[in-house]
């Protein structure tokens, strides 16, 4: 054989190392584990933390909001698991993600309502801090936004529970067999 010609290896014997192996088992414990870790933080909103560096330089860092790191992690367990999901599951998330558009709506028309009994000077006070109005959308420093957040924290929470009584349904927690 010459040296461009491939080598045929016996396919019997090959086994791929642990770092090559995919195992859908262990990239659910690995999305739940997360969700698991940022749900048991305090829920907070973000901020900017200005901090003065040895040059009396200013510098603005962004502290995470742990409610929509929560929400993503979630999201992504949801992704990650959609091919395990069974009736019982999609039915019951439609109803939780139902639930919590109704509020949004809800919360939206009463942020419109306060919106319109402003009187102009308290509308040109919001508007020199940035706060405005836009239809069907929440501004982040009205209460309105701040009660949506929590039920959608608290939503998720309920959407977790929904995965992980999957993992049941699904057998993820059988024990594993090993040899010695």
């Amino acid at each position: 054989m010459d040296s461009e010609t491939p080598e045929i290896i016996d396919v019997e014997d090959y086994h791929p190392s642990k770092e090559q192996q995919f195992s859908h088992q262990q990239l659910v414990a690995r999305v739940m584990n997360k969700c698991l870790e940022l749900g048991c933080k305090e829920m907070r909103a973000g901020y900017f933390n200005e901090k003065t560096d040895r040059n009396g330089d200013t510098m603005k860092v962004y502290i995470e909001d742990t409610r929509k790191a929560f929400v993503e992690a979630v999201e992504t367990a949801e992704m990650v698991m959609v091919c395990d999901f069974d009736d019982s599951i999609k039915n019951n998330i439609k109803e939780i993600r139902e639930k919590l558009e109704v509020l949004y709506k809800k919360l939206c028309e009463e942020e419109k309502k306060e919106w319109t009994g402003l009187k102009m000077s308290v509308k040109q006070q919001r508007w020199a801090k940035g706060i405005t109005y836009r239809q069907e959308c929440l501004n982040i420093h009205l209460p309105f936004y701040q009660e949506y957040i929590e039920a959608e924290v608290k939503a998720y929470r309920e959407i977790y529970k929904e995965l992980t009584l999957l993992t049941e349904r699904k057998g993820f927690y059988e024990e594993e067999w090993i040899e010695n």
